[in-house]
């Protein structure tokens, strides 16, 4: 009797280890190491990201702007950021950068000043031009800004407070497109949440592969993850406009 009650419970036993190893073995297999392989190698290739940055960075400068006297007679200075969009030193700005200004100074990436040969901008686009007379400068290439979409990794840089905090990087999303705001003059933006700051107007855009889609023009105050920046398209046909009236070789 005893053992029939043995081997009754002996085969009851096997039973429920047979069905717990049945539930178990799903749950094993969906944790495999290639699935943890596969988790691996979604995630962003930060050295690459590393390189088009320093790359990028080469091209963006400072800018010192001397404007007129104020009421004490002293000198107002203010300060912003561009982009080097032609190897002979035509470099893109916000603007109302440029805007009144008498005399401008640009700093490069690697240390040297230039004065601004000349200056021009543009009311309606928010774009300004300045030329320095410069050679052999690094540049990248115009990307088209019609393409981006809701989501594009953005790398932003610029000079927040100058010298200080020169060609800050911050990395960042376009979070709107189009954007059709008074304030600005009714241009068509486009939004990135990279931190902007004081200083940073007009320094550049770039998307992941490291090309120029845009400049910084504006931001919502006490909102410093809401950056307006001016599409590359436009940028571009300003560029193209202001190289052929003053007979200078195209922006690339």
């Amino acid at each position: 009797m005893k053992k029939l009650l043995y081997k009754s419970m002996l085969r009851v036993m096997c039973m429920i280890t047979l069905f717990c190893l049945v539930q178990v073995l799903p749950v094993i297999n969906h944790f495999r190491p290639r699935e943890i392989i596969n988790i691996t190698q979604v995630q962003p290739n930060l050295t690459g990201l590393q390189e088009i940055i320093k790359k990028a960075a080469q091209s963006c400068v400072m800018i010192e702007v001397h404007g007129p006297y104020d009421y004490n007679y002293q000198p107002i200075k203010w300060l912003g950021s561009g982009v080097i969009v032609s190897e002979n030193g035509v470099i893109v700005t916000a603007g109302h950068v440029v805007k009144n200004a008498i005399e401008i100074k640009v700093i490069l990436a690697d240390g040297r000043e230039y004065k601004a040969k000349s200056f021009e901008y543009e009311t309606i686009t928010d774009v300004g031009i300045i030329k320095i007379d410069a050679n052999d400068l690094p540049i990248l290439s115009f990307g088209d800004s019609n393409k981006c979409v809701l989501g594009d990794t953005v790398i932003a840089i610029g000079s927040p407070f100058g010298k200080t905090l020169f060609n800050t990087v911050t990395v960042g999303i376009i979070s709107g497109l189009q954007r059709d705001i008074p304030f600005f003059g009714n241009k068509l933006l486009f939004q990135i949440d990279a931190a902007t700051a004081p200083g940073k107007s007009g320094g550049g855009v770039f998307d992941a592969q490291g090309n120029f889609i845009g400049i910084m023009v504006g931001m919502l105050r006490d909102y410093d993850d809401i950056s307006l920046c001016v599409p590359s398209n436009i940028i571009e046909l300003v560029v193209s406009k202001y190289c052929e009236e003053k007979n200078f070789e195209n922006a690339e």
